[in-house]
């Protein structure tokens, strides 16, 4: 598979195609060009071999005959004898000398011929019975025609060789192209393999070296599509495992969600009562052993508020009820407003709290940036014991960095990831409440996803750390001049506020918290109990103030409801929860209706009445 894979198939099976005809190819033609050349030079001998011995029996035979014409000196008879034996003239010629060289007789050509090639020349001497000396003869053969048998002998054997060549290269042509179309067949099984189809098989013998090599291809294939089955089904016993593992997860989640929603709102409500007579205590009381007492009830539970309402941030981002609304705004202004926030906080630990001067304009939701940094140096205050802690701010080509950097504890490496969970705190094993939940890298990671907004963690432990935000860079031209804020308004005299609870210490704290601002209220446990009191008193409420569960199937939207219904007027209306469950939240903003979260603050409440009611009286425009 990694020699097709490394060369192009059709490269790999020209190389082999050529090699099958070079290794066929040569040893034949070697082995033609030997045998051709071994029988024509036995051909060209035996030729030769031929002539001698015609040469030989013509000059042996006219030895035997001529002694009678030579010993009489009869030429006629000599000549007579040569013609005899010469045959042809044309091609034979033969010549009798006596004892003193003087020619007797002569047939075929004339004697300067022998003396060149083109005749094989034999001499014998004439002797009589007596072995005296009578003469000699010499018979020339012509030559002519070995020359004409060499000529045929090597057109015969190069058309021979010719021949076979051709034949050997038409029998390795046919065997590489057989050869080359298995392994091209091979090749493509071997390429959808690779191309994750394992149910792909080659349909050669087995017979051979690349019968074999098939065979063997199928075996890969077939063990391949096992495998591949075996991983299929793991992996849908491991996705069935991990879909029933994130079921489980989220049933946890989702249990773990309620029960700090129940817990929240079950907690929720007595310190939203005590928070309410704390007011109510505070506006009636002006003693000053008294009042430091309520002001340390006071702050104890805005401790606790503040630990709500970190709890209430979370589930509120779980839920989706927070919506980003980009602006393009300056940097420095909220950098400036971060310092005087938290400059008297590090000032208490003894700590130099920095902020380098940033002049740049980003654009994103200042209100969420605001809260993670307000998140970020709180926690680097929080776990930072000596030195201090500098927020800065740098360019990066489109973007903007800003960077909480802190002398702190610093976080080891395989504890970052965990700092952005819920409930951690690495240096809090006694899970102190005035250092907070372990909730605030949580909300900055979810607000940071939110934004889309990159958040970044350096830290060596004992050297501090570095928490980075990364935004965008706006438009100093699209900066929107801030609203006016106008003067807070009063709560008309006559303005009548209806409050539904189901609880009977917030109803009696709100009482007395509405007394102490000389409002009129009154206090219901239902919308039936609601519409009984104000049928009496005859009056239609300016705002209704309703709890979000109440006994029974109803809530506070459908008491809301209720209530426009039978009035047949749009009155304006605040929902107050301890509930902090995200599906609760999410409910709540698609009805529409403001949102108070228990405990809430009286000046928050004052406020909210103060703007509806004024709303709600002011003739439209237009």
């Amino acid at each position: 598979m990694s020699l097709l894979r490394a060369r192009p198939g059709h490269l790999l099976l020209s190389s082999i195609r050529s090699r099958i005809l070079v290794i066929a190819l040569l040893p034949a033609m070697l082995t033609e060009f030997g045998m051709a050349a071994y029988f024509t030079r036995q051909a060209f001998a035996a030729a030769e071999d031929n002539l001698h011995a015609r040469a030989d029996d013509a000059a042996r035979h006219l030895t035997l005959t001529l002694p009678q014409a030579l010993a009489s000196g009869d030429g006629a008879l000599a000549y007579a004898l040569l013609e005899a034996e010469a045959g042809d003239s044309r091609k034979t010629f033969a010549v009798v000398t006596d004892a003193h060289g003087q020619v007797l007789a002569r047939t075929g050509p004339p004697p300067q011929a022998a003396a060149t090639n083109a005749y094989y020349v034999r001499a014998s001497e004439i002797r009589s019975p007596t072995a005296a000396l009578l003469g000699r003869v010499e018979v020339g053969v012509p030559s002519a025609a070995i020359s004409a048998l060499k000529r045929d002998t090597l057109i015969h054997a190069a058309l021979l060789m010719l021949g076979a060549l051709l034949l050997t290269g038409v029998l390795a042509w046919r065997l590489s192209n057989r050869l080359a179309g298995q392994l091209r067949h091979v090749g493509k099984v071997v390429a959808r393999l690779a191309s994750n189809d394992p149910t792909v098989r080659t349909q050669l013998p087995p017979q051979g070296e690349v019968g074999a090599l098939a065979a063997g291809v199928n075996d890969m294939a077939e063990a391949l599509q096992a495998h591949r089955g075996q991983l299929e089904r793991r992996i849908r016993e491991a996705t069935a495992d991990l879909a029933s593992k994130r079921d489980m997860a989220e049933r946890a989640n989702q249990a773990k969600s309620r029960f700090f929603a129940a817990a929240s709102h079950d907690l929720r409500q007595p310190l939203h009562a005590l928070s309410l007579f704390v007011a109510a205590l505070k506006e009636r009381n002006h003693q000053p052993e008294t009042r430091l007492l309520i002001d340390n009830i006071e702050a104890s539970t805005g401790v606790m508020e503040l630990l709500f309402n970190a709890l209430l941030d979370i589930s509120r981002l779980d839920a989706g009820a927070i919506e980003p609304r980009r602006v393009h705004f300056p940097l420095q202004k909220m950098l400036t407003d971060l310092r005087h926030q938290f400059g008297a906080v590090a000032s208490e630990k003894q700590l130099q709290l920095r902020f380098r001067p940033c002049n740049i304009t980003l654009y994103s939701d200042p209100l969420l940036i605001e809260r993670i940094l307000v998140n970020l140096i709180a926690n680097a205050i929080r776990y930072t014991d000596d030195g201090g802690l500098l927020v800065a701010c740098r360019r990066r080509g489109r973007m903007a960095r800003i960077s909480v950097i802190d002398t702190g504890r610093g976080i080891p490496p395989d504890l970052q990831e965990s700092v952005f969970h819920e409930f951690v705190q690495l240096h809090n094993p006694a899970r102190d409440r005035s250092k907070g939940l372990g909730l605030g890298l949580a909300i900055v990671s979810r607000l940071g996803r939110l934004l889309g907004h990159r958040v970044d963690l350096r830290s060596h432990p004992g050297r501090g750390s570095v928490f980075s935000i990364d935004l965008p860079l706006g438009d100093t031209r699209l900066i929107q001049a801030p609203a006016p804020i106008s003067a807070a308004g009063q709560i008309p005299a006559d303005a009548l506020v209806l409050l539904v609870d189901d609880e009977n210490a917030i109803l009696r704290g709100m009482a007395e918290l509405f007394d102490n601002w000389n409002i009129d209220l009154v206090t219901a446990h239902s919308a039936d109990e609601a519409m009984q009191w104000l049928d009496s008193l005859g009056r239609v409420p300016d705002v209704i103030v309703s709890d979000y569960r109440l006994p029974g199937d109803a809530d506070g939207i459908a008491v809301i409801g209720r209530l426009r219904l039978k009035y047949g007027q749009a009155i304006p209306a605040i929902l107050v929860t301890g509930d902090t469950a995200p599906d609760t939240i999410q409910r709540i903003g698609q009805a529409g209706f403001p949102l108070l979260h228990k405990p809430l603050r009286p000046a928050k409440l004052r406020a909210l009445l103060t703007h509806l009611i004024q709303q709600a009286r002011t003739p439209a425009v237009g």
